[in-house]
């Protein structure tokens, strides 16, 4: 999805450059390129005998750029919560020392071989985002039971949230000479 987004926002950007450059005679050296009038001569004899066209298509573009300029506002906020949430400097500080007894615990388990924690979200929504990367051969369900029972119920007693939510994702790590290097193979 950010893929096609990101292509559509070059592609639009890039027309509104060309659209720009031509409207300020940047290229008037190419002459019958820069001599053309950048509308169609029919859309414009349609605008000119349908009065109610021209500000519909206002209206319409004034529409799609706010609705783009909110959901940029949106994903700007999200993306400041995932690493700063609202919280006051106190709690912030006591959910980092906090992350790092967590992080230290899960590292500690059967398995585990990396953990990553951080607090993330709103003042009215805060959530724990844990990240644990473990063996191959580890069972997730007892991972995942012994880091809910033990260290993040410690965490949400130190930073005061009993009923903090957390986000638990795993990633299983093979081993790195079992399948072996295809650029070693290739040699």
């Amino acid at each position: 999805m950010r893929v096609s987004l990101a292509v559509t926002g070059i592609v639009l950007l890039t027309c509104g450059t060309v659209a720009l450059v031509l409207g300020l005679g940047g290229l008037d050296g190419f002459g019958s390129l820069a001599a053309r009038p950048p509308l169609d001569p029919a859309l414009l004899r349609f605008a000119a005998g349908h009065a109610w066209f021209v500000p519909v298509a206002a209206g319409a573009a004034g529409l799609v750029s706010l609705a783009g300029q909110l959901w940029l506002i949106v994903q700007a906020r999200a993306f400041v919560h995932q690493w700063r949430p609202d919280l006051d400097a106190r709690t912030r500080e006591i959910a980092r020392l906090a992350e790092h007894d967590l992080v230290r615990a899960a590292r500690m388990m059967p398995g585990v071989r990396e953990a990553r924690a951080r607090l993330t979200g709103t003042l009215a929504r805060p959530r724990l985002l844990l990240r644990v990367v473990c063996e191959e051969d580890a069972v997730l369900a007892e991972v995942y039971g012994e880091l809910g029972a033990g260290p993040v119920e410690r965490y949400r007693r130190t930073v005061g949230m009993p009923d903090l939510p957390a986000v638990v994702r795993f990633r299983l790590d093979a081993a790195p000479d079992e399948y072996g290097d295809p650029y070693l193979d290739a040699a």
